[in-house]
């Protein structure tokens, strides 16, 4: 299928993952006795989960970008049993500003048969313009704290979470391991190759952002100059509208072919030195774990032909687009993962 320049309607591509028979193995049978099992929900590429916090039972996000758990104030709830504690900052790396919170008492999470209490729980109030660029349709977040304690494994075909003790090695049992980089407690992965504006392949360091429901925002200054060659960039940005594009690249031994890439006109104001963010639309669609004490982000791709693949593209901050096709380049890679 052709990508369709001319039809966006909700800035929608047609995307399918498609797995040569040579290269779907069946998984094999994990050894490991989870500290907890968990159903999930996948809505708009987000992965969700159900739990009682303290006294209230709410809907958590898996969030590898923010920096804390947190939960959402909003008029069914303001977690008004929770006593106050001091302000506190979280950072959500796609959204250009820190949001301001209330550190609250800690109280645990119930996680299957195991308590989980985070160090320092959040409350951030539900107010514009942050409360409308989250989107709150679930109550909160689990942040990198969470992540740091556990290895945690999601498994689409169940639609379950599976939670192991920090320092459980479940590298064995996927195939394609990629290494991740701790930056503090922000995951990291380095892509090394070329996007189709760039002359050659360059490395590119990517933080790895659960809560971006979209699959990659590029917001190096070179990116944008490189991608909007031949446009008006100084009226782009100040209108603030970027790049709406499709790219091929690899991750590890994926191939992404055709995806939905957003190249920004401005760095956030916490871009510090990443060149951007890989969103949940390249992982959610895999069996896979996420292991920030290991350093890992492991994959399987399942025993299916093939996979409808969510390609709607998600604006980080609202800003407005130009859309811009550029040349399919191939890409070395075993597997394709196609956008369009």
């Amino acid at each position: 299928m052709k990508l369709n320049l001319k039809s966006l309607r909700h800035l929608a591509l047609a995307g399918f993952l498609s797995l040569a028979p040579s290269t779907v193995n069946a998984a094999k049978q994990i050894d490991h006795d989870p500290l907890a099992v968990i159903p999930i929900e996948i809505i708009n590429n987000r992965i969700l989960v159900s739990l009682p916090v303290g006294p209230y039972d709410v809907r958590l996000t898996l969030d590898t970008g923010a920096s804390n758990t947190a939960l959402f104030q909003s008029r069914h709830e303001d977690f008004g049993d929770l006593s106050q504690r001091g302000n506190a900052d979280i950072i959500f790396p796609a959204l250009d500003e820190i949001v301001e919170g209330v550190t609250v008492e800690p109280v645990p999470i119930k996680l299957g048969n195991h308590n989980y209490i985070p160090s320092r729980l959040l409350t951030v109030g539900r107010r514009p313009p942050i409360g409308d660029r989250l989107n709150f349709k679930f109550d909160g977040v689990l942040g990198q704290d969470f992540f740091n304690q556990f290895v945690v494994e999601i498994d689409r075909e169940v639609l379950e979470l599976r939670l192991y003790p920090a320092g459980t090695d479940l590298s064995d049992y996927f195939r394609t391991k990629l290494k991740l980089e701790m930056k503090g407690s922000a995951p990291y992965i380095k892509l090394h190759n070329k996007m189709p504006w760039e002359d050659y392949p360059r490395v590119k360091s990517l933080m790895l952002d659960t809560g971006y429901p979209g699959a990659m925002v590029l917001w190096g200054k070179k990116h944008f100059v490189l991608a909007a060659k031949g446009d008006d960039i100084d009226a782009l940005r100040a209108d603030n509208k970027g790049i709406f594009t499709t790219a091929n690249f690899r991750v590890g031994t994926l191939r992404f072919y055709q995806t939905p890439i957003f190249v920004s006109p401005n760095q956030p104001m916490q871009a510090q030195e990443r060149d951007g963010i890989i969103g949940s639309n390249v992982i959610v669609w895999f069996h896979h774990v996420i292991d920030f004490p290991g350093k890992q982000l492991l994959l399987n791709t399942g025993r299916v032909h093939f996979n409808r693949m969510d390609g709607i593209y998600y604006l980080p901050n609202h800003e407005g687009f130009i859309v811009k096709r550029f040349t399919p380049k191939p890409v070395a890679g075993s597997i394709y993962v196609l956008g369009n």
